[in-house]
């Protein structure tokens, strides 16, 4: 009988493009039912096998077999059968882009055996699929969880989804669940018409086939397929799940051990403790009613509309938005976050993170301040390298508890200001000095370096550049953090400072001489500099031509002191 069946081919899409072909079964006799006739098989080991080998004898026929990715239907059952498993382990150690579809789910309740096999074939390189679900199979829902890579919505799922808002509801809600509880990637077969595909495009990411696409075509009209970048999956089991099957596990616990160890379990799953789970090993009973009171009050208020407004605040908002806990571990950014730094960071281990962003530490150092202090609330100007560079941001911290654990929510926002880092030293350079970020200074101090040309000319460019870069680093720590580096040009640069005192900040400056003196002198360099001091109550202007002249009449002084140095 097989023999007078034969394969069209069904294209399979995503973003626009054919992702597979899914085989179909056909027969040219009258009347007949492939349906009927593949639930009539007794062996449907041995049929399976000789479909997968049909197929792939007739991918084989293309010139370009090995960039076509080919779909198939298997029954449920074939997998428990050892020679089906051997088989196949041979066969698809050479022949690569299969999906294996799953159906005839009520043939097997073998869940365990399922899984052993899924993932024998898996390493082969096998992808399996969970076809017709919704069709009304009793075990389906059971299989939702197996190491499938593709859940397939059935056909009877999409009709009439355009003229029915129940039909449509079901449909986005096993949609949902599939993809945000389980983790699994959706292809919705069947659609006909172009209103279908407009309401279930607007669902998310999914594969997608159909009448309204393409009738099943001959094999020889297969073109290449897609190299299908989807999501990247999370191998993880997803939170959600993971603390739904603990408190499974505890309501059916009995005995007192059994008890406190699912609530452990529960406490190693939910580190954040959002379940509020309490210290009470007295009366666990107690606490498990208490911890169920509480998992149904998140799970209802996760439909509320405040908290659907919350959730969007955080999500959706302008800021770039990241919590942090208390070791500085990131357990959330916003999309708007992952576009401006250009990286996600979430479950990023910490020394990672430190290699990706930097200053990242100086960030943790600040955060822990805050944890520790009495405060609230934090804001500061900061510079964050980003994915365009060096930018100017204003960041606001807030610490916030939850059942008795502190984390920091931080939000980034662009300053309005368009500032301008320097990449040589990471100072701000000179239209610093026009922005509105002035008037919060004092005073202004005007440097030139002294010594500079020297190594510039006699050791050259390169190591000009990386000393320029190193004064600029080394003095910019020396500074506090409230006081301002800005790179004029050149060997040139300015100081901007918070004090009232002129003769404070003439010492500092010394001392800060100084210092940088005795910082290069250790690495055999001779280098320091000539400065200015003015007040910057009369305007930047007034400030910077004072400043300027007061750093010539101090360079011209310290020149002929070292000339008469020189000649004593």
């Amino acid at each position: 009988m097989t023999n007078d069946l034969y394969f069209k081919y069904q294209p399979r899409y995503y973003d626009g493009e054919i992702s597979s072909y899914e085989a179909l079964l056909r027969s040219d006799i009258n009347d007949f039912n492939v349906e009927k006739f593949v639930y009539s098989i007794e062996n449907s080991a041995a049929f399976d096998l000789n479909i997968i080998g049909k197929v792939l004898q007739d991918r084989k026929s293309l010139h370009i077999c090995d960039d076509v990715s080919i779909s198939l239907n298997i029954s449920i059952a074939s997998l428990l059968d050892d020679v089906f498993i051997r088989k196949c382990l041979n066969i698809f150690e050479h022949e690569k882009n299969i999906t294996l579809e799953l159906t005839n789910h009520d043939q097997t309740d073998d869940f365990d055996g399922i899984q052993k096999s899924i993932l024998l074939l898996k390493e082969q390189g096998v992808n399996f699929a969970l076809d017709d679900y919704g069709k009304g199979y009793l075990n389906t829902d059971i299989f939702l969880y197996l190491d499938v890579d593709y859940i397939k919505l059935d056909r009877r799922l999409i009709r009439n989804i355009e003229h029915n808002y129940i039909s449509y509801s079901i449909l986005k809600s096993k949609y949902d669940h599939i993809v945000n509880v389980l983790d699994k990637v959706v292809i919705i077969e069947g659609i006909e018409t172009f209103e279908q595909f407009n309401l279930v495009k607007e669902f998310g990411d999914m594969f997608y086939q159909g009448f309204y696409f393409s009738m099943p075509i001959n094999i020889y009209d297969i073109e290449k397929t897609r190299l299908t970048k989807y999501r990247v999956k999370n191998e993880r089991i997803q939170f959600s799940l993971q603390l739904d099957q603990a408190i499974f596990d505890l309501n059916r616990s009995q005995e007192p051990k059994n008890v406190k160890q699912a609530i452990d379990n529960i406490k190693r799953i939910d580190k954040y403790n959002i379940i509020g789970l309490t210290s009470n090993t007295f009366d666990l009973y107690s606490e498990r009613h208490r911890i169920n009171k509480n998992y149904r009050e998140i799970i209802k208020n996760k439909k509320h509309s405040h908290y659907m407004l919350a959730a969007s605040l955080v999500c959706g908002c302008d800021g770039a938005v990241v919590i942090r806990d208390v070791d500085g571990n990131v357990i959330f950014n916003n999309d708007h976050f992952i576009r401006f730094m250009g990286v996600d960071l979430v479950d990023m281990p910490i020394d990672q993170v430190c290699e990706q962003v930097t200053d990242y530490r100086t960030t943790l150092h600040v955060e822990s301040e805050l944890l520790q202090s009495d405060s609230c609330f934090m804001m500061s100007d900061e510079v964050m390298k980003t994915k365009n560079g060096m930018e100017l941001v204003h960041v606001y911290r807030q610490k916030v508890s939850h059942f008795g654990q502190n984390f920091v929510v931080c939000s980034v926002y662009e300053a309005i200001d368009t500032i301008v880092i320097d990449e040589l030293t990471n100072c701000y350079q000179k239209n610093y000095l026009s922005s509105s970020y002035m008037k919060q200074h004092k005073i202004l101090v005007f440097i030139d370096l002294d010594g500079f040309k020297a190594i510039n000319d006699n050791l050259g460019h390169c190591v000009g550049d990386e000393t320029l870069r190193d004064f600029a680093q080394t003095l910019k720590s020396m500074l506090r953090d409230s006081d301002v580096m800005v790179r004029f040009g050149g060997d040139e640069f300015i100081i901007l400072l918070n004090s009232h005192v002129m003769t404070t900040v003439q010492q500092r400056i010394v001392q800060l001489r100084t210092d940088i003196e005795d910082y290069f002198t250790q690495k055999e360099m001779k280098l320091s500099f000539s400065y200015g001091v003015a007040s910057l109550q009369n305007g930047v202007e007034t400030a910077l031509k004072q400043a300027d002249n007061r750093m010539y009449q101090e360079k011209s002084f310290r020149k002929r002191k070292l000339d008469i140095v020189k000649l004593a």
